[in-house]
């Protein structure tokens, strides 16, 4: 050990003073470093103990430093991956803003990326030109999927209802003693408290994170029906495509909810008015707007289907409209709409935020929904009407939230298809 300190402390400082020496110094020095290297060999078999005080006392400090340095490295990588795994899940009961919320991680995942959905792998995806033939043939199939998304989300209501009553309560039977007793008293207490006499209506949203946060709040206020208008050729550029992907994420992880997505906006104006026989409401900053609180939420209408040949007053039910969050409503939209709204501001902001300006006109509207007479009157008035679902439509929806509920969401279609049901697709849409 005497022998090998001297010569390591001989290497060290001969090291030192001939840093600027000639070649021939050099490679004495050269010689030296191999001596010293063979007898640390020497000393690593001789004794163990030894060995680990010697390496910890005698390895270069810079490589020390930079072992140090990229293990931390490693460290604050691993605890990033940990993080980012731990939300990169869309929690439905908890949802915050990420620091990039048009970019949010959450809203990007394996059915959704570019590579799956398109055939074009996301790497090459970012390198190409916008003028590329490439970049071309990938929006034109971002545009069926949009189609193909329109349809099918158009099909799922009709089949929602197109069972029997016997069938689906004969399901719920089935399925109800694999769900916690609590967990079915919490479905039942929030679809009793569902309304179907006001839905809202988005037209080209860009903001994923938005979208999710507008969806959480409207179902928070037991809306249940919600409607969208994707027209892909409003999306230009790869930033808003990708916006425009993630958003498909934010709509199918509403479980809980009925949404519709329409390719234009003839087809969703269409729809609410002769299908649903909707008033439509549009948020907006023009001129002739109207404040929020001076809107006239109830309007009756003859309804001539009534089962016995006479006239009903019924009151329309009411569509909110919410443009995009830079440009707002089209003017088509603008023209098309039975009134148009503002919210009152008397800041120096220009307008709410997409899920803000939400939340506010849903407060607005719960605000002025009260019930007519006295407490034990069920009439309700005013836009938000809880409680107002049809009973097939209720028990519906109540299988499917038993659906999503249990435990191993696949065992559900096992354990119907053993008692000869086979449900429509649009049930086990999660």
């Amino acid at each position: 050990m005497v022998v090998s300190f001297l010569s390591r402390s001989a290497v060290a400082a001969f090291t030192t003073t001939t840093s600027r020496c000639t070649p021939a110094s050099q490679q004495l020095q050269r010689s030296f470093k191999n001596c010293s290297t063979h007898l640390r060999h020497t000393d690593n078999d001789s004794s163990t103990d030894e060995n680990t005080t010697t390496s910890a006392t005698w390895q270069n400090p810079r490589s020390r430093w930079a072992r140090k340095k990229h293990f931390n490295k490693l460290k604050a990588l691993k605890e990033q991956e940990e993080q980012e795994k731990g939300s990169n899940s869309l929690d439905w009961d908890k949802f915050d803003f990420s620091d990039s919320p048009k970019m949010d991680k959450r809203f990007k995942n394996k059915g959704t990326s570019p590579s799956d959905e398109t055939g074009i792998p996301e790497h090459v995806l970012n390198t190409i030109s916008t003028d590329s033939i490439t970049y071309q043939t990938y929006l034109q199939s971002e545009k069926n999927i949009d189609q193909d998304t329109s349809r099918r989300s158009l099909e799922s209501q009709s089949e929602l209802l197109s069972l029997s009553p016997e069938i689906v309560q004969r399901s719920i039977d089935i399925l109800t003693p694999y769900i916690q007793d609590r967990r079915m008293e919490r479905i039942d207490e929030v679809l009793n408290q569902r309304t179907k006499h006001t839905r809202f209506l988005y037209e080209n949203p860009s903001n994923p994170s938005n979208v999710f946060a507008c969806l959480r709040t409207l179902d928070s206020f037991g809306i249940q029906y919600v409607d969208t208008i994707v027209q892909s050729d409003s999306y230009q550029g790869k930033a808003a495509v990708n916006q425009k992907r993630g958003m498909r994420t934010a709509m199918g992880s509403a479980v809980w909810m009925s949404i519709q997505q329409f390719g234009s906006l003839e087809d969703a104006v269409r729809h609410l008015r002769e299908d649903e026989g909707c008033l439509i409401y549009a948020s907006d900053l023009n001129p002739s707007a109207k404040d929020v609180r001076d809107l006239v939420w109830d309007i009756d209408f003859d309804d001539n289907n009534s089962g016995d040949g006479k006239k009903q007053k019924k009151q329309r039910p009411i569509c909110i409209v919410m443009g995009n969050e830079d440009r707002g409503i089209s003017d088509e939209m603008r023209e098309l709409a039975d009134e148009t709204f503002y919210l009152p501001m008397c800041g120096f902001a220009e307008s709410f935020n997409l899920s803000v300006a939400t939340a506010i006109t849903l407060a607005y509207m719960s605000a002025v929904s009260t019930r007519d007479g006295d407490k034990d009157s069920n009439e309700l008035k005013g836009p938000l009407r809880p409680g107002d679902l049809d009973p097939h439509e209720l028990q519906c929806l109540r299988l499917r939230g038993v659906l999503n509920s249990l435990a191993q969401r696949r065992m559900g279609k096992a354990l119907l298809k053993q008692e000869g049901i086979v449900l429509p697709k649009s049930f086990f849409n999660f």
